[in-house]
C-alpha cells in the first residue's frame, strides 16, 4: 500500500506509543498508523486496518468474536490478528493455545475479520480521513542532492 519511490521520495517511520489497554495494541497501530499517513499526505494505495479474532472452545462447541478484550485474550484458545484493505490481507498473526484449528474455524475467523475491517475503515476510518491529504506540509523536511563534476 505504499507507493513506489517514484511517486513518493521520503523517508517513513512511524512510531506507536500506547499508554494503556485492554485489547489488540498491534492492531490498534495498524488503524492509527494508516490515519497517520493519510494525513501527512502520503498516498497511500489503499487505507489498512487491522482486527483481533478471538476462540473460545468447549467440547465439540466453539464460538469465535472479533476485538476481543485482554480476558477473552487470556482465557481464550486463540489470537488471531488481520490486517488489511477492502480487498485484501496485508498481515496475518495467530496465537494459539489449543493443538489445531479446524477448516471451519479458519474460514469463520476469516469472514468475521474481514467484515469488522470494512466496518472499522467505512465507519470509522474513512469518516476521519476520507482519503490522504493531497501534498504534505509545506513545512515536513525536504532531502535534495547536488551532484559535481569529478573533474573539480
Amino acid at each position: 500500500v505504499i507507493p513506489p519511490v517514484e511517486e513518493f521520495p521520503y523517508a517513513i517511520r512511524l512510531v506507536s506509543e500506547v499508554l494503556s489497554s485492554n485489547g489488540s495494541t498491534s492492531q490498534a497501530s495498524i488503524c492509527g498508523s494508516t490515519l497517520s499517513l493519510m494525513d501527512a499526505g502520503v498516498p497511500i494505495k489503499s487505507p489498512v486496518a487491522g482486527i483481533s479474532c478471538g476462540l473460545i472452545t468447549e467440547g465439540d462447541r466453539w464460538m469465535t468474536m472479533v476485538d476481543i478484550q485482554g480476558l477473552e485474550d487470556f482465557f481464550g484458545d486463540m489470537d488471531f490478528k488481520v490486517g488489511g484493505t477492502h480487498k485484501g490481507i496485508t498481515a496475518i498473526q495467530m496465537d494459539l493455545k489449543i493443538d489445531g484449528l479446524t477448516p471451519e474455524i479458519i474460514k469463520d475467523a476469516f469472514a468475521k475479520t474481514h467484515k469488522a475491517r470494512d466496518y472499522i475503515l467505512d465507519e470509522i476510518m474513512l469518516k476521519a480521513i476520507p482519503e490522504p491529504r493531497p501534498t504534505v506540509n509545506k513545512y515536513d523536511p525536504r532531502c535534495s542532492t547536488t551532484r559535481y563534476p569529478l573533474t573539480r
